[in-house]
């Protein structure tokens, strides 16, 4: 089984880059951002998931919500070079909305959030990254 992959994505003068390791006795963050005066770093993944795991459903209030054990920390050097550091709120996730939008585009016409072209992009960039693997 393949356990492990490394890409790195080039836009202009930014350098994505997205790994992913299953057998890890301790998880990677699942976002870390660097930038020119900080970083933004968050470990944990979204709720939605864990909670879709543990029968925990969308018609619960509090569903898919982090709590401040959860969220980012952005830090940063500030005009006078002290270092500061803030937890951040995570947004509002809501996988609902993308079941909820291919609906609209196939029963009603509507246009799509995620286009076709964006989905043969992911494709094409999936299967580009593993075709070394055979």
């Amino acid at each position: 089984m393949n356990d492990y992959f490394d890409i790195d994505l080039y836009y202009g003068g930014l350098k994505v880059s997205i790994k992913s390791s299953y057998f890890r006795l301790i998880e990677r963050p699942s976002f870390v951002v660097y930038g020119k005066k900080g970083c933004f770093v968050k470990g944990t993944k979204d709720r939605q998931e864990e909670h879709l795991k543990l029968f925990y459903m969308p018609d619960n209030e509090d569903f898919g919500l982090d709590t401040i054990k959860h969220y980012g920390v952005l830090t940063y050097i500030v005009e006078e070079g002290t270092v500061h550091e803030e937890k951040l709120k995570s947004v509002n996730g809501d996988y609902g909305r993308v079941y909820d939008d291919l609906y609209e585009a196939i029963i009603h016409g509507k246009d799509k959030t995620i286009t076709d072209e964006q989905t043969l992009l992911q494709m094409e960039i999936l299967e580009t990254g593993v075709k070394g693997l055979k």
